[in-house]
């Protein structure tokens, strides 16, 4: 109930009687078309995604393959990328009558604060229920139970955790820019050496053995 009540936060703000009492500007503003374009790519990147996702695991039933295709050969988490374009551009679109002057006071900057929901999203996909639970968990399993790790070791280093970039491009990357600029902290990664105490050589003869 919270999730629901903060991520719509803007929405919710731009329709209270507080704000409407205002005049409101015309819908096409240049804000209102970033956001538009925002809101398609998030969406699409979203239910595509998921579609690829339900595809490959409808055509590949070996746990050892590894879905790298579409947007998942760009970033491991395009359906997060895509719905936190999709928080972020409807802020964009709703703050409008806050950004072109017509509202003021309190109003204002309640539509302004209305940010909190895109960031309250954010923060809870990558450091609640989303990345924290998959990233360092699922790499950890393929690497204990010997499920093509290497094959999946390749993938993680290519491959952008969130924000969508050329997987060539991205293998040659320092990895302090990976750490930063691509989000991809710490807490995500699995290093066999601090967080198994399962060696190498035992998880590839079980996954021979498979």
């Amino acid at each position: 109930m919270i999730w629901v009540w903060t991520v719509s936060l803007p929405v919710t703000i731009l329709n209270s009687p507080n704000v409407t009492r205002f005049p409101q500007p015309k819908f096409g503003t240049g804000r209102d078309i970033a956001g538009v374009i925002l809101y398609t790519i998030g969406i699409v990147m979203e239910t595509v995604s998921d579609a690829q996702k339900y595809r490959f695991r409808s055509t590949h039933k070996d746990r050892a393959d590894i879905c790298d295709i579409g947007f998942f050969a760009w970033t491991r988490h395009p359906n997060y990328f895509g719905e936190i374009l999709i928080q972020f551009s409807i802020f964009m679109i709703a703050v409008s009558p806050a950004a072109y002057g017509y509202v003021t006071g309190p109003a204002y900057r309640a539509l302004y604060a209305s940010i909190l929901g895109a960031f309250f999203l954010t923060i809870l996909l990558m450091f609640v229920s989303g990345l924290t639970l998959q990233e360092r968990p699922g790499a950890k399993k393929r690497y204990e139970k010997g499920i093509n790790w290497e094959g999946y070791a390749r993938y993680l280093e290519r491959t952008s955790i969130l924000i969508p970039f050329p997987p060539q491009l991205y293998a040659r990357l320092p990895k302090i820019i990976k750490r930063t600029i691509f989000l991809e902290f710490p807490i995500y990664v699995f290093d066999p050496a601090k967080h198994t105490d399962r060696s190498g050589a035992e998880a590839a003869e079980e996954g021979h053995a498979r």
